[in-house]
């Protein structure tokens, strides 16, 4: 497999301009063949956060012929051709980032409320797991958070948070569940990005308000002069001298039966980590995006087998190009990592864009041809209505003949 599609986010970008794009990339020549405009979420415009937030396209999920791709509140759904063949949304699944086909359903990760979802291809939700519920992983992880949402108010959406003005983030984001991957005996890992404890869930309360006040803009402005006259390096991840509070990353295994066990937990992320990826060899790779390193862990007994720092960048998106090798995102460049010499090969641009940064890798299948040039137009095409009118729709559509 040649060919690859990459979805990106693009930070501190106005609502009037895209926030992300989609690539296909021929991974051998190192050449973008083609970037296509993504579909906007409704109510981007009202979203205050400058750098994910609703922006920017996200999990991508491939099976036979069916491709599902995310943005924050939507995951479209194509054939090889990539005809529309649906849309699968629900009000309690906003903030979507990883998606991934298994037994004929679809699961999404919803950062926005911690929560992790199960679809059958008609977007039906078939089954959830609320993150936050005590169970042995959270005894584990000393992580005892609040209950918030009932079995009734996840399945019926009683709280739309797909628009972000319904509800305070900083209160229901506290995990931000963001990747997931199954095991050949049918466990399933999922990625708690960022576990925030009191100190971290404090910091990010206040950044809200002074963003939401216009003073961030201002309070960072000084950090760079600090940051200047004592000569400092800029952390990649945060604009601040010092970072006050930090917070953990953690992986959970659920089994087929419910029960939910912790299996590796990382210490001092300042951002979330991201990226599960099963090999063949039943071991598994995640991103620690704070460290900028790979960790290739066994997910039996939670060991981690290697940890190799490959970049300073924003570590996100992994997938196999061959037995050894990875693609990787780090900000807006793809890197190709050898596990087996624990060593970077490789590096190329997908964009000259500072700001954009990848966030999904996946391999695109000979028999599909190439994507469309703007997803949006083609979903005006395909259902008659703009993708920003979904809500009044109440996110139903009706597929042109």
């Amino acid at each position: 497999m040649e060919r690859f599609l990459i979805t990106t986010i693009r930070r501190h970008t106005p609502y009037t301009e895209p926030s992300g794009f989609i690539y296909v990339v021929d991974a051998k020549r190192q050449k973008v063949l083609q970037r296509s405009y993504m579909i906007e979420p409704a109510y981007r415009e009202v979203d205050t956060n400058p750098r994910g937030g609703m922006r920017g396209s996200r999990g991508i999920s491939i099976e036979a012929d069916h491709i599902a791709i995310a943005n924050a509140s939507v995951i479209y759904l194509y054939d090889p051709r990539w005809n529309l063949e649906g849309l699968i949304s629900h009000p309690s699944a906003a903030a979507i980032h990883d998606i991934h086909f298994h037994g004929g359903s679809l699961w999404a990760t919803a950062a926005r409320n911690d929560l992790l979802m199960q679809f059958d291809l008609s977007g039906k939700l078939l089954n959830y797991y609320y993150l936050r519920q005590p169970s042995p992983a959270n005894h584990a992880l000393h992580w005892q958070p609040r209950v918030l949402l009932s079995p009734e108010s996840v399945r019926q959406g009683a709280i739309e948070f797909r628009d972000p003005r319904t509800h305070d983030e900083e209160t229901y984001d506290h995990a931000h569940a963001n990747s997931l991957c199954f095991l050949p005996n049918g466990d399933m890992l999922v990625s708690l990005g960022l576990i925030l404890n009191t100190s971290f869930s404090t910091l990010l309360r206040i950044k809200a308000r002074l963003v939401r006040a216009g003073v961030w803009p201002r309070l960072l402005a000084a950090n760079r002069q600090i940051r200047s006259a004592l000569r400092l390096k800029k952390n990649v991840h945060s604009d601040l001298v010092l970072q006050p509070a930090r917070a953990r990353s953690a992986i959970v295994k659920i089994t087929p039966d419910g029960e939910h066990n912790l299996v590796l937990a990382l210490n001092g992320a300042t951002v979330p980590s991201h990226s599960l990826l099963a090999l063949p060899d039943e071991t598994v790779i995640y991103l620690n995006t704070t460290a900028g390193s790979v960790v290739h862990f066994s997910p039996g007994t939670g060991q981690v087998l290697s940890d190799t720092r490959i970049t300073d960048g924003f570590l996100r998106g992994v997938t196999p190009l061959s037995d050894d090798r990875f693609l990787m995102g780090s900000k807006n460049e793809i890197i190709t990592f050898d596990l087996n010499g624990l060593k970077v090969i490789d590096t190329f641009k997908v964009s000259e864009d500072r700001n954009e940064s990848i966030y999904d890798i996946k391999g695109l299948p000979d028999h599909y041809e190439p994507p469309p040039e703007s997803f949006e137009d083609h979903f005006i095409q395909s259902t008659g209505i703009k993708s920003e009118d979904l809500p009044a729709h109440d996110y139903k559509i009706r597929l042109s003949v």
